[in-house]
C-alpha cells in the first residue's frame, strides 16, 4: 500500500510540476479571404516564437523564429502560392508545441483544431530517471536507452494519457547515455552523465 501512494504521489508532483513549468501558448488561425488568414499568438511570459508550415509529406515550407522574447505575435500569410493539400502551421514556444492542421483547395482555406504538445519531463537524481510525459494524442509510447556501443535497454509505456515512470540505474556502468521517448509521430530525446 505505501509503494502505491507513493507511486501515486510521485505522478501527482510529476503532473503538477509539468503544468506549472510549461509555456501556455494560444494561437488562433483566422481565413481572411479564400488565399490569406490571419496568425495570432500570445504567451503569458516572453519567448522565443517559432513558426512554421508542414506538407503533409513533412516538406518544411515555410519557417520564422522572433529575433527576441515576445509575448504576442500576428501576421497574415499568402497562401496562394501553396499547392491544394493539407499542411500543418507549427508553433514552438520552448518545451511547448501548438500545431494547426489546415487545408489549401480551390475554395480556399480550412481551418482545423488547434492541439497542444508538451514536451516530457525527465529528472536524474541519486542514479534514478523520472519521466513524465502528458500524451495527448495516446499514441503507443516506448523508451529506449542508448550508450556509445548502442541499445541498452527498452520498454514499453503504453497509450495512456499520463505516462509517469521511475527507473533505477544504479546498476548502470558510468558513461553517457541517451534517453528516448518515441512513438509512431514524436521523438523526444534527453541526455544524462552517470
Amino acid at each position: 500500500m505505501k509503494t502505491i501512494n507513493l507511486a501515486f504521489t510521485v505522478a501527482a508532483l510529476a503532473v503538477a510540476t509539468i503544468s506549472t513549468a510549461v509555456e501556455k501558448p494560444k494561437m488562433n488561425v483566422v481565413p481572411i479571404n479564400s488565399e490569406r488568414a490571419i496568425v495570432s499568438v500570445t504567451n503569458e511570459n516572453p519567448a522565443i516564437f517559432e513558426v512554421s508550415i508542414k506538407a503533409e509529406n513533412g516538406d518544411m515550407v515555410y519557417y520564422k523564429q522572433t529575433s527576441e522574447p515576445v509575448t504576442d505575435f500576428k501576421q497574415i500569410y499568402d497562401f496562394k502560392g501553396l499547392e491544394d493539400g493539407k499542411y500543418v502551421l507549427n508553433l514552438k514556444v520552448n518545451d511547448t508545441k501548438v500545431m494547426n492542421d489546415f487545408q489549401v483547395s480551390g475554395s480556399g482555406i480550412e481551418v482545423g483544431e488547434s492541439k497542444v504538445h508538451f514536451a516530457p519531463y525527465f529528472d536524474f537524481k541519486n542514479n534514478e530517471l523520472k519521466l513524465s510525459y502528458l500524451n495527448f494524442d495516446q499514441e503507443s509510447m516506448k523508451l529506449y536507452f542508448y550508450n556509445s556501443e548502442g541499445l541498452v535497454y527498452e520498454t514499453k509505456l503504453g497509450r495512456d494519457f499520463n505516462i509517469t515512470s521511475g527507473y533505477d540505474l544504479s546498476k548502470l556502468e558510468n558513461g553517457n547515455y541517451k534517453v528516448v521517448l518515441s512513438s509512431y509521430n514524436n521523438e523526444f530525446t534527453y541526455n544524462l552523465v552517470k
